[in-house]
């Protein structure tokens, strides 16, 4: 049932399709860094600030993120009314937005070790943080 295209990538990054504010109208941001330009936090239907460091740690902030991967969840399968886009964005879409997308994937069934590969497949690098694979892992 899902009802939404879901979208990582990084407010400052070379690599990928860009991002243009014309294309948030319709869509949720979340915002993994806290850096996301101005002009696209005021175009996205919804701005969502889920900031979090980007640190390999034994405890993660997960009672911050997982309430933020919950609403998603509900959104991008909602009957009526969810977002055309969800777009999960970090400073380089690299770890903090691979996190949020892959705890998302889970949510929406996917295992962890799918959810890993289909990030790894669409950014390549990226989830180069340990941790936050333990914690999809645990998820």
């Amino acid at each position: 049932g899902l009802r939404s295209a879901i979208w990582m990538g990084g407010a400052h990054s070379l690599r990928g399709e860009p991002l243009h504010p014309g294309a948030l109208e319709t869509a949720w941001l979340v915002d993994c860094a806290g850096d996301m330009p101005r002009a696209y936090r005021d175009a996205a239907g919804l701005h969502i600030a889920c900031v979090f460091a980007d640190l390999e740690a034994l405890v993660l902030p997960s009672r911050h993120i997982l309430p933020v991967v919950d609403r998603l969840a509900a959104a991008v399968t909602a009957p009526a009314a969810a977002p055309a886009g969800v777009y999960i964005m970090c400073t380089h879409g690299m770890n903090r937005s691979g996190l949020v997308a892959g705890l998302l994937l889970r949510r929406l069934g996917l295992d962890a070790d799918g959810a890993v590969a289909a990030i790894r497949a669409a950014r390549p690098g990226a989830l180069s943080n340990g941790s936050f694979v333990d914690l999809l892992r645990r998820a």
